[in-house]
């Protein structure tokens, strides 16, 4: 009895690794594309040197970011402060934000919404020196 019940764990247990490894091949190339961001959707704001940075920053980090992390089915933010080039020149822009979305639906459903256009109206209130946005489909 015991080398049965030995011999159904141990097919159990098999027939477990097995499923978790068929899992894992079906599951990789998913989890790769996730990791690369292939697929997505992401919108890079670059904002140019403003009037008064210490305003900009006051309010870009008190105000409107805080809207922006609010709006539901951005998959991923990052702000950037960049910093001078390899040569030393000051950087072509003051700050970049980036907004990733899983995929252009997504993008298109998420910037339709009334909060979206709020978030849009209000980067007059802070950005003196601009902002140029690019939309780039990740491959």
């Amino acid at each position: 009895m015991e080398t049965r019940t030995g011999v159904a764990v141990a097919r159990r247990t098999g027939l477990g690794l097995a499923l978790a490894a068929a899992g894992a091949a079906l599951l990789a190339p998913a989890a790769e594309a996730a990791a690369s961001g292939k697929g997505m959707v992401k919108v890079t704001v670059l904002y140019g040197e403003p009037k008064d940075p210490a305003a900009f920053e006051s309010y870009y980090l008190g105000k409107h970011m805080p809207m922006v992390y609010r709006v539901k089915g951005i998959a991923r933010i990052e702000l950037g402060k960049p910093g001078p080039g390899p040569d030393g020149k000051p950087p072509a822009f003051y700050r970049i934000t980036e907004l990733w979305f899983k995929d252009a639906a997504t993008l298109k459903a998420v910037t339709s919404r009334p909060e979206w256009k709020k978030i849009v109206d209000d980067v007059p209130n802070f950005a003196s020196g601009g902002a140029t946005i690019l939309v780039s489909p990740l491959e």
